[in-house]
């Protein structure tokens, strides 16, 4: 495993604070107008102002499974070149509801980030899994009939 740089490190501080806070401001700074987005169903290129009007409404869904919050557990970067990394990070997402244990549901994604003048910006965006089928698997949804 390789460890992060401290600007990478910074970086995915403040990814998972806009993030459990919401601040779309903060995270559209982290994105180009548009970038690369992949997961098991395929990829394509989506635009940071459609993600970013998005957003509020997938927090709301979240909050209705009983999200609480969303950690960095790990990461792990690689030097592509003087202006690109390859950044594996673990994280760990929440949901506690007040009548069932804690649910600790823990992700995997790889991003690409541009790196220039030490403010990163993801240029690609991989997801390891589909996001709603990891929650079915691990409880937090039902599973479809």
């Amino acid at each position: 495993m390789n460890a992060a740089s401290q600007v990478v490190k910074e970086f995915f501080e403040q990814y998972e604070l806009s993030r459990n806070t919401l601040d779309l401001g903060f995270i559209g700074s982290q994105y180009p107008d548009s970038f690369m987005w992949a997961d098991p169903n395929g990829a394509r290129v989506v635009e940071r102002q459609v993600v970013l009007a998005s957003l509020p409404r997938g927090q709301e869904f979240l909050k209705t499974l009983g999200h609480k919050f969303t950690k960095v557990l790990s990461l792990d970067e690689t030097g592509l070149d003087d202006h690109y990394a390859l950044v594996r990070v673990e994280f760990l997402w929440r949901f506690e509801k007040a009548s069932a244990q804690p649910i600790d549901v823990k992700l995997n994604s790889t991003f690409i980030l541009y790196l220039n003048n030490g403010s990163p910006k993801i240029v690609f965006q991989h997801e390891r899994e589909d996001f709603q089928q990891a929650l079915r698997a691990r409880g937090v949804l039902p599973t479809t009939q």
